[in-house]
């Protein structure tokens, strides 16, 4: 397998959405998601519905707070939330990841559940809702948790990205993505951790969008750790891999652009390059960016988790 379109955060009435677990399973297979993640708020009792028949699943729950959300995937039973405060957060991580949950944190700017935790080790998180919602592409909460990604990265955590679209409703209008995901093997829940927990993610309005790096004869992936010195950048881009979640925008593919530490672009090249050169900088991470045009006005459409150097 090799990044297959993912959704990470899905409801069901269990919880607030108008979907029956059947029914969300059955949407997701619809449109053509390879997994998705159950995550209702504070509770799991829809796990007993869950039908990998249909459409596979990782059991999760959307842990929320008055001080913001957490997404703890693969979980067997809810996680009591009651004593959760701004300050405690770091041992509720500890204490998740110690159970082998991968912990990711939802939305950390929208309105109704903005992220006030005062967490001291991001290097527990294992990724961060970078992308959240319908696409206005005038979103200024995706905006802010990109910056807080970067800024993190900068710090030397190791975190992957996701798409959300915290999926509830039968909404139509909109322009939702996905979160690819590298999945090595069979698709259930124990390989899509295993692809999430090492960082080979990407987030994406659609397209499918992904880079190796090659090195010493070494081929690495994204989520990988490698030196520095002279590398080749192998670009994988398929423009028409989610077309059905197409919004009515007219949307132009147009650069690629490598980021690293700071959030500098060190290369842009055309859509269409295959393979670049690089000389990597010791402990920088770097990630890949698919830029283009929507409606006229210069959007970022894709964004891989990075690769790392030491």
């Amino acid at each position: 397998m090799s990044y297959l379109p993912c959704e990470l955060h899905c409801h069901s009435n269990h919880g607030e959405s108008n979907f029956s677990v059947s029914e969300l399973l059955q949407k997701s297979a619809d449109d053509h998601l390879a997994l998705i993640a159950i995550t209702d708020k504070n509770t799991t009792d829809g796990f007993a519905e869950l039908d990998d028949s249909v459409t596979p699943s990782i059991k999760g729950m959307e842990c929320a707070t008055p001080y913001g959300s957490l997404l703890a995937l693969g979980i067997d039973s809810a996680v009591d939330t009651s004593n959760t405060t701004p300050d405690n957060i770091d041992s509720v991580i500890q204490e998740l990841r110690g159970n082998g949950t991968v912990v990711g944190i939802s939305h950390p700017f929208d309105e109704n559940g903005a992220w006030k935790f005062n967490l001291r080790n991001h290097r527990n998180i294992d990724f961060i809702e970078v992308w959240h919602g319908a696409f206005t592409f005038a979103n200024a909460e995706n905006d802010r948790a990109l910056a807080m990604w970067t800024e993190l990265l900068d710090k030397g955590c190791h975190i992957a990205c996701t798409y959300g679209r915290d999926w509830k409703n039968d909404e139509n209008s909109g322009h939702f993505g996905c979160t690819y995901l590298d999945i090595d093997g069979e698709i259930n829940q124990h390989n899509a951790l295993k692809a999430l927990r090492m960082g080979k993610s990407v987030a994406s309005t659609g397209v499918k969008f992904f880079f190796r790096v090659h090195q010493k004869g070494v081929t690495y992936t994204i989520g990988e750790t490698l030196k520095k010195g002279s590398s080749v950048f192998s670009f994988f881009t398929d423009l028409h891999s989610r077309e059905k979640n197409s919004g009515a925008e007219e949307v132009e593919y147009q650069t690629i652009k490598l980021i690293t530490n700071g959030g500098v672009c060190v290369m842009e090249t055309a859509v269409s390059e295959r393979h670049i050169h690089i000389n990597l900088k010791n402990n920088h991470w770097y990630r890949a960016e698919l830029w283009g045009k929507v409606d006229g006005e210069k959007k970022l459409l894709a964004v891989t988790s990075p690769i790392y150097t030491a």
